[in-house]
Parts: structure tokens; C-alpha cells; sequence
């Protein structure tokens, strides 16, 4: 998109359109004619003032009706074209996903391979990775069976042993010896002490 400029000489004007126009006009170099837009060339008695946009003639990219514009991205010739051309790839995405419309492109196209059995087949469906639900079967039962031979494999995880009490045991022996469970506790706390004294001595 050229803009197109205006050449004064005081308050004439000697040329106007493109710099490249211009410079064929006067004989100018493109160089000086930038210069003469700068603040330092406008104190000059030549100045080069921008006049406006040239617009360029585009051809619209979905019913080819030839427009004007001065956006350089503007593909469609109005928001009826755009809308339409948006329309158009949403419908081209879900035709690609789609699998009725998946079962209808050449047997080329769906032709793969059976990742069990190693047979080529025509696929129906985008995802399909087995020629038969018999090799899909075989297939699942291969991961089941793999995956509880990792699990047999795995080491056993022990648990903790639980805490067992042995309140009933010294009950016990406390009753035999005509002694309270308390009573016999203590003898014993006693005893260990006295031990333990005996050794540091």
C-alpha cells in the first residue's frame, strides 16, 4: 500500500503520487525526498507533504469480486464473504473429524495395519487400530494378562505386626502369687532399678 505525496515549492505545487513517481518527475533521488520529510527538510523552501493512501485493487478470495482497500490483510470483499469462507473451514474440520464421513474417503486413504495380528485392513473409523473385534478382544485379554504378571512380580509389602497386649498373662501371674496387677508391676519396676544400681556400683 503506497502513499502518495504532494511536492511544493513555496506554495506551488510541482509534483504529486508516489515517491517514485515524483523523483520521475523532477528528477529527484527517493533519498532527498525523504530527507524533505523530516523536521530539518521542512524548514526548506521545498517540502513534501503526505496527501493520503493509494488503495490497491484486491480480488475477493471466495467469489472473486475485485474490491478496493487500503487494509493490506483484507482477503474478502465484504462480511457476507467472510462469514461464508469461516463457515466453510468450521464445515472442512468437521468433516476430517467426523467418522461417517471418514468411512467415505478412498481405500486408500484408510488403508493401515493391525497392531495385533499385523494384517492390513480398510479402517472405518479415524481411531481404528484392529481389523476384528477378535483381535481386539485378544488384544485387551494380552494387556490384562501382562499387567497381573507385573503385579505377581511386585514384592509383597509386609504389614506391621499388630500390638499384642499381655495385660491377661500378668493378671495372671499376679493372681497366682496372691498379688494385684499393680502390686506385681511394681516388684518388677523395683526390681530392674535395683539391677540397674547394682551394675554402676
Amino acid at each position: 500500500m503506497a502513499k502518495i505525496y504532494a511536492l511544493y515549492r513555496g506554495e506551488e505545487c510541482i509534483a504529486d503520487g508516489t515517491l517514485d513517481e515524483i523523483a520521475k518527475k523532477t528528477g529527484l533521488k527517493r533519498s532527498s525526498l525523504k530527507w524533505m520529510k523530516t523536521p530539518s527538510g521542512k524548514r526548506e523552501r521545498s517540502s513534501l507533504v503526505c496527501i493520503g493512501e493509494e488503495e490497491q485493487t484486491r480480488k475477493c478470495e471466495l467469489c472473486g469480486k475485485a474490491f478496493c482497500t487500503n487494509n493490506p490483510s483484507q482477503k474478502y470483499c465484504s462480511v457476507a464473504c467472510r462469514t461464508k469462507a469461516q463457515r466453510i473451514r468450521d464445515r472442512e474440520k468437521y468433516r476430517e473429524k467426523c467418522y461417517v464421513l471418514f468411512a467415505e474417503r478412498p481405500e486408500e486413504d484408510r488403508k493401515r495395519t493391525c497392531v495385533f495380528c499385523g494384517e492390513s485392513f480398510i479402517a472405518n473409523t479415524p481411531n481404528q487400530k484392529y481389523c476384528s473385534k477378535t483381535c481386539c478382544k485378544r488384544a485387551n485379554n494380552k494387556k490384562q494378562a501382562r499387567n497381573s504378571v507385573v503385579l505377581l512380580e511386585l514384592p509383597y509389602k509386609q504389614h506391621k505386626p499388630k500390638y499384642v497386649s499381655h495385660i491377661v498373662e500378668i493378671n495372671a501371674q499376679a493372681r497366682a502369687q496372691h498379688k494385684s496387677y499393680g502390686q506385681l508391676q511394681a516388684e518388677k519396676l523395683l526390681a530392674r532399678l535395683h539391677e540397674e544400681m547394682n551394675w554402676r556400683d
